[in-house]
C-alpha cells in the first residue's frame, strides 16, 4: 500500500496489483504495509459491507465513540462513490475539517480515516457497493452520527454538482442526526 495523497489525517491509498498474461492479483490491505507508512492501524476487527441501490443517496457521517472509536479502510468494489472524514476531535487543531476522496474499483484506491473522524459517503451511481476494515468492533451503544448537511461543516456531497443528492432517501439515523456543535 503507498500513500498518494494525503488530507487531514486520513489518507488516500493505492493497492499493489500484479499482472500477468492469465489476469491479475491484488493485494487489498496489509497492515504491515499501511504501519509503514506511519498510519495507525493495529489489526482487523471486522470487515463490513454496504450496498446502496440509488445514486446520490449519503450515508453518515457515522463514527463510533470511546472505548469503540474506529480507524477503518475504506474501498469500493462497485459503483463508485465520494468518502468524506471529519475531524471530530475537539483537541485537534483540524476539528471541524474535511476532506474527502473518490473511490472506485477502477481506480484501485482506498481511504484510511484514523480514530477520531466522522466517515461518510455519498453514491455517485446506482448499486454501489462498499467494503471497510475496521480496527474496532461494532458498537451500537456507541454508535454515534452528524448531520451530514451540517453547514458549520460545509460539505459539497455533490462534488460541485457532479451527482444529484437524494435526501429523500436517509436512514433514519442519519435524519436525526445532530450538529456537529452539539454531538460531542
Amino acid at each position: 500500500m503507498v500513500i498518494i495523497d494525503r488530507a487531514l489525517a486520513c489518507a488516500l491509498l493505492a493497492t499493489r496489483r500484479l499482472g500477468d498474461n492469465r489476469g491479475w492479483f491484488q493485494i487489498d490491505f496489509s497492515v504491515r504495509e499501511l504501519q509503514e507508512t506511519g498510519l495507525s492501524f493495529d489489526h482487523v476487527e471486522q470487515l463490513n459491507h454496504s450496498y446502496t441501490e440509488h445514486a446520490g443517496v449519503v450515508r453518515g457521517l457515522n463514527y463510533q465513540a470511546d472505548p469503540y472509536a474506529q480507524a477503518k479502510v475504506v474501498s469500493c468494489i462497485a459503483g463508485a462513490v465520494y468518502s468524506v472524514g471529519v475531524d471530530i476531535t475537539p483537541s485537534s487543531e483540524t476539528f471541524g475539517q474535511w476532506c474527502g476522496f473518490q473511490l472506485t474499483p477502477e481506480n484501485h484506491r482506498c481511504m484510511y480515516v484514523p480514530r477520531g473522524y466522522a466517515h461518510g459517503f455519498v453514491t455517485l451511481c446506482d448499486n454501489t457497493e462498499l467494503q471497510y476494515l475496521t480496527d474496532n468492533v461494532y458498537s451500537g451503544d456507541h454508535a454515534k452520527s452528524i448531520r451530514y448537511d451540517d453547514p458549520d461543516l460545509a460539505i459539497d456531497w455533490t462534488m460541485g454538482g457532479i451527482v444529484g443528492l437524494r435526501p429523500d432517501i436517509l436512514s433514519e439515523k442519519n435524519r436525526q442526526a445532530p450538529l456537529l456543535r452539539d454531538a460531542l
